[in-house]
């Protein structure tokens, strides 16, 4: 399930616009490590890994392909706005 960090890591850098310099910087490796991850030549380690989780809110799980779940940290938000989230996600699953 690994391999699908790299297809998962460039897609959530591209949706955030993103690019591998700027990336690198943020988590202060090289670009070079960036490009290693995404093309599948290496695998970035447990520190990194919690790193890139944080940095693109997303769940280590989901990095590593072993969920698809994606998770939406609301905890920072007062009651009235984690109810009109929680309001907005109910209404785009029922169009499904």
């Amino acid at each position: 399930m690994i391999y699908k960090l790299s297809e998962r890591l460039a897609a959530l850098r591209k949706r955030d616009n993103i690019s591998q310099n700027a990336l690198s910087k943020a988590l202060d490796i090289t670009r070079a490590t960036v490009n290693a991850w995404e093309m599948g030549i290496s695998y970035p380690n447990a520190q990194s890994l919690i790193l890139l989780s944080k940095y693109f809110n997303v769940p280590v799980d989901y990095l590593l392909g072993i969920d698809d779940r994606k998770v939406l940290d609301i905890s920072g938000l007062n009651d009235t706005e984690q109810e009109l989230i929680t309001t907005m996600i109910k209404y785009f699953l029922s169009l499904k």
